[in-house]
């Protein structure tokens, strides 16, 4: 038996014709899509980042502004607290979509750690307690939110992976600490002691563990802790030549530069710290031997 293939009309050649020749001059690409580092309308990836950064520090820096009157006598200073909340919680929503950034940019409010900002009623917190307050609120509505889908989530095999040993002297010193409240002759004081130089510190290392996890992140709180110093030295400067009438008579009759510290030592124990690691960082950069050490 003969079978005859069916035949197809001159319209439907025509018309496979132009689809493989349409087919023919597309080129199918193998190869995943690749990010061109373009976000929101042609702002490169670089300066996105930079924007978040310079919102994260500028809506802080405007919250812990407005409406603080331990700053000074200044008509910002001492206008309604309230007008202040807008900044906060643009604070609060950059956090919310940038986390990492929100915790590596800390260290730039750690000097001005006794000049409070009077919250409700009585209650006053350092510009360093705020921040961390509401890293730690953010962080925690997003584990909330997403239990183990977190993308900063670590098990406690992995945290104590991270924390090695000193996982032990931690808990001693932590355990300690909390043990000297019972025994102390002023509770309150104590207590107030503790959540500032015990708690709130290792709180804040326990974020950078979780959040931390790149080069960058890293990098950038390096970058903020040199900046503080860089800060406090040029305020220190500034003090210095233009409003020496405001230098501290200390007891041994030497005037010394105190800008925002309540001791000129608290300046040189900054710069203990913050000095070397700027040392390791210019270090680094070069050319071997010297960048061995850093």
């Amino acid at each position: 038996m003969n079978r005859q293939s069916p035949s197809l009309s001159d319209a439907q050649l025509d018309k496979q014709g132009v689809i493989d020749s349409v087919n023919s001059g597309i080129d199918v690409s193998t190869n995943p899509p690749v990010d061109n580092g373009k976000h929101f309308n042609g702002i490169s990836l670089f300066w996105h980042d930079r924007l978040i950064e310079a919102g994260l520090i500028l809506s802080m820096a405007l919250y812990y502004v407005i409406g603080n009157s331990n700053l000074g006598s200044g008509y910002l200073f001492h206008l309604n607290p309230l007008f202040s909340a807008p900044f906060l919680l643009l604070f609060a929503v950059l956090c919310w979509y940038r986390l990492p950034f929100a915790i590596a940019l800390l260290p730039l409010t750690l000097p001005y750690y006794l000049l409070h900002k009077t919250i409700v009623s009585h209650y006053s917190f350092s510009l360093a307690e705020i921040t961390l307050g509401v890293c730690l609120l953010v962080a925690l509505l997003q584990f909330l939110l997403w239990r183990n889908r977190w993308q900063y989530w670590l098990s406690w095999q992995e945290l104590r992976d991270r924390l090695g040993p000193f996982i032990i002297p931690v808990v001693v010193f932590l355990v300690a600490a909390a043990f000297s409240i019972i025994i102390a002759y002023n509770k309150v004081d104590a207590l107030r002691s503790f959540r500032e130089e015990v708690f709130d510190p290792l709180l804040y290392v326990a974020l950078a563990l979780y959040c931390l996890r790149s080069r960058q992140d890293v990098t950038r709180l390096l970058g903020a802790l040199l900046g503080s110093g860089f800060l406090v030295a040029l305020l220190g400067i500034v003090q210095f030549f233009f409003f020496k009438n405001q230098l501290v008579l200390e007891s041994d009759g030497i005037r010394r530069v105190h800008v925002m510290y309540g001791s000129a030592n608290s300046i040189g124990l900054l710069f203990d710290y913050v000095l070397p690691i700027g040392f390791a960082l210019v270090v680094s950069r070069t050319q071997y031997p010297w960048s061995a050490l850093a």
